[in-house]
């Protein structure tokens, strides 16, 4: 039983490594790679241990463990098909780096089978730690509904 346990938990590190653990990518990119594959330890190994976590419309979760059940949870309700990152801007400073961008995630809902697009905005801080980019705070938010606009108040009239 310990051999196979052993087994278990080396096979476990190297899928980790295979879809998340690059030390060359953006916390983005490892991000986008993790989630795709539908794995949640995988996108928790993107942020530092003492990471912060906003999840649209959700609480925040801090710590890298709070953030995988958060992901756990999201991605037991949802199988994601496609996630995509358009970075507007950065600015990077030594060790430190700030991103703002767009997302567009598209998923099927487990419960009902419906293919779901979810798009939004981001801000992002991450940190080279053990020569990886890593995020410690990541603050996606849904687009607003769209505002309704009364034509006749638009008008003058």
């Amino acid at each position: 039983m310990r051999a196979f346990m052993l087994l278990a938990s080396a096979a476990l590190l190297a899928g980790l490594s295979n879809v998340a653990l690059a030390s060359d990518e953006s916390a983005a990119a490892c991000w986008q790679k993790a989630i795709v594959a539908n794995h949640a330890p995988a996108v928790a190994q993107c942020y530092a241990v003492d990471a912060i976590m906003w999840f649209p419309g959700g609480p925040m979760a801090t710590g890298r463990e709070a953030i995988a059940a958060a992901y756990a949870g999201f991605l037991g309700a949802n199988t994601i098909k496609s996630a995509v990152i358009s970075e507007i801007g950065n600015r990077t400073v030594g060790d430190d780096r700030v991103a703002w961008g767009t997302y567009t995630i598209v998923m099927v809902v487990s419960e009902s089978g419906a293919t779901v697009t979810q798009t939004g905005r981001y801000t992002d801080v991450s940190r080279r730690i053990d020569g990886r980019w890593q995020y410690v705070v990541d603050h996606p938010s849904d687009d607003p509904p769209p505002v309704a606009v009364d034509a006749t108040a638009a008008l003058g009239e």
